[in-house]
């Protein structure tokens, strides 16, 4: 009679034991399997920043996002170690405001032959603001489902403010994105002369 309750508790213990050992098998795989698939929704190639100079406070890195399914880059960030503060950019043209003013001048050349030299050289002043370009934070970048994206110098682009020290060529660092749906990804990025 002695041996079987030691019998029976060495039953129920081992079926507390097969039990708990089973739910740590079970969700161990499914975790795993999980956190690959999540990375797996984003693929990230070519990313690179480009050398900077001695005194420049700000460089730039890029790279292609191809998606499996709609997502967005909403946020990125550089260990302190390389940039201060990192964001999202796009370079657009320069604000048009100075096509406004090459108007009104034109509409002054005709009051005087005084007045309209001056204003020759205001459109000539204008017309060159026009062409530039200047950058601008964005919230997300859209990423439609299956088409590679590009952040590239003069479009889409990380922005590395405040550098902690020159972007020299050959140096790596990782670079943490982060996407609306598929969460976060870090990436390792290369310095380079050019793309």
């Amino acid at each position: 009679m002695t041996r079987r309750p030691f019998a029976v508790l060495a039953l129920a213990v081992t079926a507390v034991l097969t039990v708990g050992c089973g739910d740590d098998a079970t969700s161990s795989p499914s975790s795993t399997v999980g956190s690959t698939a999540a990375a797996a929704k984003v693929v990230v190639s070519g990313a690179w920043a480009r050398t900077s100079p001695a005194s420049a406070t700000n460089g730039a890195a890029y790279l292609t996002v191809t998606a499996a399914a709609d997502d967005a880059l909403v946020a990125a960030k550089a260990p302190s170690e390389i940039a201060g503060m990192t964001e999202i950019h796009e370079t657009v043209a320069a604000d048009m405001g100075s096509a406004t003013t090459m108007a009104g001048s034109a509409t002054t050349m005709a009051g005087s032959a005084t007045t309209m030299a001056g204003s020759a050289t205001t459109m000539a002043g204008s017309a060159t603001t026009m062409g530039a370009m200047t950058m601008k934070p964005v919230a997300k970048i859209a990423l439609p489902a299956g088409k590679a994206v590009e952040l590239k110098p003069g479009g889409y682009h990380v922005m590395l403010m405040k550098l902690a020290k020159p972007l020299t060529k050959g140096q790596t660092f990782d670079l943490e994105l982060t996407f609306e749906k598929a969460g976060k990804q870090t990436v390792k990025v290369e310095v380079r002369d050019n793309a």
